[in-house]
């Protein structure tokens, strides 16, 4: 740390906190250079990895625009956005039964590069692992894919309360983040090599572990080029509807329990530890469909805390004593190979402390490890910012989880 000179004037004393802020920035904007360089140089490794595993190739160039759906958001969007989309790809062959019903999908992995043209928001890097749904029919040269990852993102310039106080969108530099693109693929049209354009949604934020959290959404256009390094056309083969028809499955009940750590909607509110108690039954209508119904009991730390800020800044009449809430929810499970993809719909019917609102949902992907074990990843809806256009906000929970079966 630089010593303070003494003695010296109210005018000089300024100017030597200016050059000490100013050095403090320099360091900070170094660090992140560095990281920059570091996460580029390991995207290229695994690019080098992955082009001759992979069957498929796609590069994108992205154009559009952040949505502005929080009036706070106004301040950081500044233009249209930008970047560079890659993906590698190959065709998930473990599951037949999965193949023959989603049209034979590819899984893979993508990188995006994003510039949101924004000095208060910076640039974003991002790896996704991904699928590839084909919407027509598989083996046609002109195909229609439906394209969803989810991964996790570097943002360069987040929110800090004294070098970059306008980003409410995004209080840390790590972040969770989903992709949805439609695109119009053409392939082979010279040797291997094809042209595709389409449209895309990606989504930012850190699951509420640092706010602020209001999240990034960008609705951008893409054209590029695909590389296609195996012509072999695949063989389909329809899929028996008598065993779609005759699998049954009784229902199971379901305790889970989890815990982590976040943060109120309070900006530098601090990071309080959560608990959560869930119980379901679980009914498999099918083998790729499961339907879920059960209740939950939180218990968020933060709570007090945040009735206390909220009375005092606000004037409200929250109670500071009151940790706990409890809800019933609704969900649904659809199976993809060794994932599944996870929606939830719930109500607090305990909220005393009324944090954010009384209805929550949850979207999210699980992994199957084994006949008894999981690993499970929920986050805030893409689609919440159209929840918050309609006045509500949703809530999020988004620990790892371990589901223990009772059969």
């Amino acid at each position: 740390m630089v010593p303070m000179p003494k003695q010296l004037s109210l005018v000089e004393e300024l100017d030597f906190k200016l050059v000490l802020l100013l050095l403090v920035v320099r360091k900070k904007k170094e660090k992140r250079k560095e990281m920059k360089n570091i996460i580029i140089l390991l995207l290229c490794c695994v690019a080098t990895s992955f082009a001759y595993s992979q069957s498929t190739f796609q590069i994108d160039g992205i154009y559009g625009r952040l949505i502005e759906h929080d009036k706070k958001l106004a301040a950081a969007i500044d233009g249209y956005a930008s970047g560079v989309f890659i993906s590698w790809a190959k065709l998930a062959v473990k599951n037949k039964d999965f193949n023959q019903h989603y049209n034979s999908p590819e899984k893979g992995w993508s990188f995006l590069y994003e510039n949101l043209n924004s000095e208060v928001l910076g640039e974003a890097f991002s790896l996704f692992r991904h699928y590839s749904f084909y919407l027509n029919q598989r083996n046609s040269r002109n195909s229609f894919k439906l394209n969803t990852g989810f991964g996790v993102a570097y943002l360069t310039n987040p929110y800090d309360t004294n070098t970059n106080p306008n980003n409410h969108a995004i209080g840390s530099s790590l972040l969770f983040a989903g992709f949805a693109k439609l695109d119009f693929q053409r392939a082979q049209i010279i040797g291997n090599w094809g042209l595709q354009a389409g449209i895309g949604l990606y989504h930012f934020s850190n699951s509420a572990l640092n706010n602020p959290n209001l999240g990034l959404n960008t609705i951008a256009a893409h054209a590029g080029i695909n590389y296609q390094f195996n012509d072999n056309k695949i063989n389909l083969t329809p899929l028996s509807t008598e065993k779609i028809n005759t699998e049954k499955s009784p229902v199971y009940y379901n305790l889970l329990i989890r815990g982590g750590v976040n943060e109120s909607k309070n900006i530098d509110g601090g990071l309080f530890s959560f608990y959560t108690l869930s119980g379901y039954a679980s009914k498999k209508i099918n083998w790729y469909s499961t339907i879920t119904l059960g209740t939950e009991l939180f218990y968020a730390n933060f709570l007090p805390r945040y009735a206390k800020f909220q009375n005092h800044t606000f004037g409200e009449n929250l109670p500071t004593d009151k940790k706990l809430r409890a809800s019933i929810f609704i969900g649904h499970e659809l199976q993809l190979d060794s994932f599944s993809f996870i929606t939830q719909l719930g109500y607090y019917a305990y909220n005393p402390v009324h944090y954010i609102s009384d209805i929550y949902e949850r979207l999210g992907f699980k992994h199957q490890l084994n006949k008894h074990f999981f690993c499970l990843k929920t986050q805030q809806p893409v689609l919440s910012f159209l929840l918050k256009m309609l006045k509500h906000q949703a809530i999020l929970l988004s620990p790892p989880r371990i589901k223990h079966l009772f059969q």
